[in-house]
């Protein structure tokens, strides 16, 4: 019985262990009075520089949703070459992840708008002060929230016909909301919190 509870107990630690996110390596952070709009298109890049070396896990972004989720959006991090251009910048991780959504309160277009959270399977390494990109797929009924005018680097990217494209080329300076953010740290005396509740 008290082994059974002891499972049961380390099971609940660890899934609101991995709820919950590091600390912020570059934040963009939403606010509702800078909303402009929402964005959609097969892919949507946005460049980021960190502001401390370490290892990032967690992609926290802001989207609205005309119909049901999407039960996964590609996201990917990689690393500028040296010419501002997502196109040719290397790959550090990228998959398909299972979004947590929680709605804000806030709405556009009669949408809610959603803190939407990734979680990587692994971690990636970044450095402070150097050029990256965040790339996020959107599908049919799913618009990245942004803002007008941008706040870091250049406007957001567009994946049209094969490649990414400035929006400013196009006359639009959007940026996105959104967070990167490192793995949750376990601390040694969480354990013991643990063992002394009993």
């Amino acid at each position: 019985m008290k082994f059974s509870i002891l499972l049961l107990v380390v099971s609940v630690f660890a899934l609101s262990a991995f709820a919950q996110t590091g600390n912020a390596i570059f934040a963009q952070t939403y606010n509702f009075s800078n909303v402009d709009g929402g964005a959609q298109s097969p892919s949507l890049a946005d460049d980021f520089v960190p502001n401390f070396s370490g290892d990032c896990q967690f992609v926290v972004l802001w989207m609205i949703f005309t119909g049901t989720p999407p039960v996964d959006i590609f996201i990917k991090i990689t690393e500028d070459n040296g010419d501002i251009d997502p196109n040719t910048a290397t790959s550090l991780i990228s998959g398909n992840l299972v979004p947590s959504i929680v709605a804000t309160g806030d709405s556009l277009f009669g949408y809610s708008i959603n803190e939407v959270t990734f979680s990587f399977p692994s971690t990636t390494s970044v450095i402070v002060g150097e050029l990256y990109w965040l790339e996020v797929g959107t599908v049919s009924g799913s618009y990245l929230v942004y803002q007008d005018p941008v706040v870091f680097g250049t406007s957001m990217w567009n994946f049209t016909a094969g490649q990414y494209h400035k929006l400013s080329e196009s006359g639009y300076n959007w940026d996105s909301f959104f967070e990167i953010r490192t793995p949750v740290a376990l601390e040694r005396s969480s354990w013991g919190s643990i063992k002394a509740s009993f």
